[in-house]
């Protein structure tokens, strides 16, 4: 069957909206935060190399995990002939699996997560910031407030039920086709 192209512009919204996705997978099935950028950057190349095979109107994301599997493995057979340990390819498999149905609202959760972020409370927002996104332990949290380490981890999980039910409300008030 024939099918028009995607064009460039077309291709470059689908990447980028499918990017923390394809990221969160390759994560599932490499938990090296290193390795798996470069594998996000082979995907990416692989995928644009690739765009005229892509059928538009088909699943762009189901299309891109299937790279990212690939790319993935490709960089764990490198791994191996260096000599390191790496996971059995059926066992892969399966979480590769299990990954993709988990990832499948990985969008609309993201977006969720964004507006329940915006909704927090300035002092929320910045203990959030500095644990997850400036890695701060909670022991140097702790020193730099004035709280207990104790303290701050009841409050981030506080806060980590709040978003959660949020999210929740969120997603249950979409309607989806």
């Amino acid at each position: 069957m024939s099918h028009k192209p995607l064009t460039e512009t077309e291709f470059v919204l689908l990447i980028t909206r499918h990017q923390a996705a394809v990221y969160a997978y390759i994560l599932t099935l490499h938990p090296d935060r290193v390795a798996a950028q470069d594998i996000l950057q082979e995907t990416n190349l692989v995928l644009c190399r690739k765009v005229a095979e892509f059928e538009p109107g088909t699943h762009f994301k189901a299309w891109a995990f299937r790279i990212a599997y690939w790319q993935t493995m490709a960089h764990l057979k490198r791994i191996q002939r260096s000599g390191m340990v790496a996971l059995d390819p059926d066992v892969l498999e399966l979480v590769a699996q299990e990954a993709e149905e988990q990832l499948t609202d990985f969008e609309d959760r993201h977006l969720a997560l964004k507006g329940c972020l915006q909704k927090l409370p300035a002092g929320d927002a910045s203990i959030l910031l500095a644990h997850y996104q400036r890695g701060e332990s909670l022991a140097e949290m702790a020193g730099r407030l004035g709280r207990t380490r104790e303290a701050l981890k009841q409050v981030l999980l506080r806060i980590r039920r709040v978003l959660r039910a949020c999210i929740e409300r969120q997603l249950a008030g979409q309607v989806h086709p």
